[in-house]
């Protein structure tokens, strides 16, 4: 009887322990309750409860340059590169604010005429930005450029652009062609 009765106390003690353990978990995890990182490692950011965030994030208006000025503003947008030009591109992102935060990730390639990767820059770990915002959906312009090497194939090639937001558990993907030859380009301005 004794025993049976500290077995009992013993199941209770647990299911009290269960029961405490996955409630603070669910308040974390809908942002309820806030647990402040002493380290590198947050111990609560698994996904331990599965509860999706609702969220937006969209790639918008890629375009090619001959060169994006300080104001994001393209100058001679064109598909068409020499061997040897830079390329440039610029393009805006809406993401959805999570807890009056924006963190966006940029990540992309180069891929040559058969497909294999030329450039691969992979910033996964590098915020690109971040930045509190009050609003609901804030948008970001990106700018950058890559140079088209002299010794390259002439033909199509394929820039593909991701974004992600972390907060979100979100990503999207562009991907867009642009052309290299080895005569210059007949520009009408």
């Amino acid at each position: 009887m004794k025993t049976a009765k500290i077995a009992l106390q013993i199941m209770i003690v647990l299911v009290i322990v269960v029961v405490t353990s996955s409630l603070l978990l669910l308040l974390v995890r809908t942002g309820l309750l806030e647990v402040k990182e002493t380290s590198g490692a947050n111990l609560l950011d698994a996904e331990f409860i599965p509860i999706t965030r609702e969220g937006y994030l969209v790639i918008k208006d890629l375009k090619f340059c001959s060169y994006v000025d300080a104001d994001f503003e393209c100058i001679r947008e064109s598909n068409v590169f020499d061997l040897g030009d830079q390329v440039h591109f610029i393009f805006n992102v809406e993401s959805s604010v999570y807890r009056g935060e924006v963190k966006l990730v940029k990540n992309y390639a180069v891929k040559g005429t058969r497909g294999e990767t030329l450039l691969a820059v992979d910033e996964t770990n590098n915020f690109y930005f971040d930045v509190t915002s009050s609003k609901a959906i804030e948008e970001v312009k990106f700018r950058d450029y890559f140079t088209v090497g002299e010794d390259l194939e002439l033909g199509n090639y394929t820039l593909e652009m991701v974004i992600s937001n972390p907060l979100l558990n979100k990503q999207t993907k562009i991907i867009k062609q642009f052309e290299i030859t080895d005569w210059p380009e007949v520009r009408i301005e």
